[in-house]
């Protein structure tokens, strides 16, 4: 006779529906076609001896598919549509795990253990947010920060004033001699960068998103600043401090 963990959901019909004492399991029709619907719902598939996520445990974590930390990877572009947010595709805003997934398992359908930061991810995350100050010098800082890391210290600067002595003193940076372009601002992006490929890489991501997220009719600049060890200016080491300065690979 079969045990309770066998046709589990039997138990909760009438006890005229149940297995009787002694009756073998090949003649007890009910037990054997609901384990068919608990093989589907509760996972129980007793396949290679382990037990499957069931349609119970999916629904159990449907909001995960909704949280961009925890989604699959490859539900990031579905995602993505719900935002009206075309991702950008490659290793540098996929992040290695991601990518990985997409490679090695493209039916992945199950939520992540663990929350995952990427550039794609944290987009998703905070763009309705930057949508409410695009075309802002603000929402434009956000946005290069995602794009940039948490280590990068970004500065946007506007030139109503040409020349503010006392208050700026770096010409180029926050600072110029001499009248502006109509309705330019520059950023300045302190980014630590361990590799001369990485530096030139973050650059190109980030002249693409003012390129794209400016106001039309605005000019602008791009100056980075490559820290290194500099007390009194630079401290935080691995955030705006480099030892050792960078490689050239």
């Amino acid at each position: 006779m079969s045990s309770q963990n066998d046709y589990s959901y039997v138990q909760y019909l009438p006890r005229v529906f149940q297995q009787k004492a002694g009756e073998p399991d090949e003649k007890f029709f009910l037990g054997r076609f609901l384990m068919a619907f608990e093989a589907m719902l509760s996972g129980k598939t007793g396949a290679d001896g382990r037990e499957s996520v069931g349609i119970e445990a999916l629904l159990d974590g449907l909001h995960q598919y909704f949280d961009p930390g925890l989604t699959p990877s490859q539900f990031l572009p579905w995602l993505a549509g719900w935002v009206g947010l075309e991702l950008e595709e490659g290793l540098e805003y996929d992040g290695e795990p991601d990518h990985q997934e997409r490679l090695l398992s493209p039916s992945q359908i199950l939520p992540l253990a663990a929350v995952r930061s990427t550039v794609n991810r944290n987009l998703i995350g905070s763009i309705v947010q930057l949508y409410k100050k695009r075309g802002t010098l603000d929402g434009l800082a956000e946005y290069l920060q995602v794009y940039a890391g948490e280590e990068a210290a970004i500065q946007i600067h506007d030139y109503e004033e040409p020349v503010r002595c006392g208050i700026g003193q770096r010409v180029g940076i926050n600072t110029m001699v001499g009248a502006a372009e109509p309705s330019y601002f520059s950023v300045h992006v302190i980014l630590p960068a361990y590799s001369r490929s990485i530096l030139q890489n973050k650059v190109q991501i980030l002249q693409e998103v003012i390129r794209k997220e400016k106001p039309f009719h605005t000019n602008s600049s791009l100056n980075i600043e490559v820290p290194k060890m500099c007390l009194g200016v630079y401290g935080r080491v691995g955030m705006e401090t480099l030892l050792g300065g960078m490689t050239e690979d």
